[in-house]
């Protein structure tokens, strides 16, 4: 099996060192911020989880209500957007499902396609083999036949 010439397909042995190394660096970056920020938790669940277990010895307990009074617009704002986001799905739902259920359009016959730039069937073809094609235009907009190039 051949892989197509289009789109261009950038496989895992065409990828230069250097993007590599950008995107390690990168990642190993993101970890290490992300463990940053989240690094009261992971103590708590570290204490959490260790002897005596799922009790805690050496943090002393989260004020639960001074953290839910910061997360509370946070949870009422994406509330608020998931049951936006359910009811315009549920309003359009008929709209949608008749998009799927649209049959497409029939193929375009290669002869009519040529017709429409001027081109004869055979340079069609030609055109099509082409890995990589130059289109050219004349005067009046239609595509010059490869080779016809004045």
């Amino acid at each position: 099996m051949s892989t197509p010439g289009w789109p261009p397909l950038i496989s895992a042995e065409r990828v230069p060192a250097w993007v590599r190394a950008r995107d390690l660096v990168m990642t190993l970056a993101a970890w290490v911020v992300l463990v940053y920020w989240i690094r009261g938790a992971l103590l708590l669940i570290g204490d959490w989880l260790s002897y005596p277990f799922f009790e805690l010895s050496s943090q002393p307990s989260p004020d639960w209500k001074r953290i839910w009074a910061t997360l509370a617009p946070f949870v009422a704002t994406a509330a608020l957007l998931a049951a936006w986001l359910v009811y315009w799905a549920l309003s359009r739902r008929k709209i949608l499902m008749r998009q799927r259920a649209m049959l497409q359009p029939a193929t375009l016959d290669p002869g009519v396609h040529a017709d429409r730039y001027g081109l004869r069937a055979a340079d069609l073809a030609a055109l099509r083999e082409l890995q990589v094609v130059t289109v050219h235009f004349d005067a009046n907009g239609a595509v010059e036949p490869p080779g016809r190039r004045s």
